[in-house]
């Protein structure tokens, strides 16, 4: 893991340095995108302003579950690069359902053949 620390060295302080891009980024990866993605594996047929609403809904509650889980599961102690790594593995598993989804719905792997 000392990579890990190498990147973190590199990254962090320059968001330290930029509050507001902190601000931002932080407001986006935690309030938004995760719920958005979800929102978009699940509901198909919803308005703008519908997506959004649930996004943010849905950010808070998976970003609060996930980590307190994740806490209480291995005892893994909450702290910046903890969250950062736990809320992008939250946002990236239903862009992967979703991808496998439509790789299948292409493919047309579980469609009935007409014989």
């Amino acid at each position: 893991m000392d990579w890990l620390n190498g990147v973190s060295g590199f990254v962090f302080p320059f968001l330290e340095r930029v509050p507001v891009i902190r601000a931002v980024v932080g407001f986006v990866l935690v309030f938004f995108l995760p719920g958005f993605v979800w929102s978009l594996c699940f509901f198909r047929n919803l308005k703008a302003l519908e997506r959004i609403t649930l996004s943010i809904a849905l950010s808070i509650a998976l970003v609060t579950l996930s980590l307190l889980f994740v806490n209480r599961l291995t005892g893994l102690r909450i702290n910046g690069l903890n969250s950062v790594l736990i809320i992008l593995v939250v946002t990236i598993l239903p862009v992967i359902a979703y991808y496998l989804n439509r790789v299948i719905r292409n493919r047309g792997l579980f469609q009935r053949r007409e014989e």
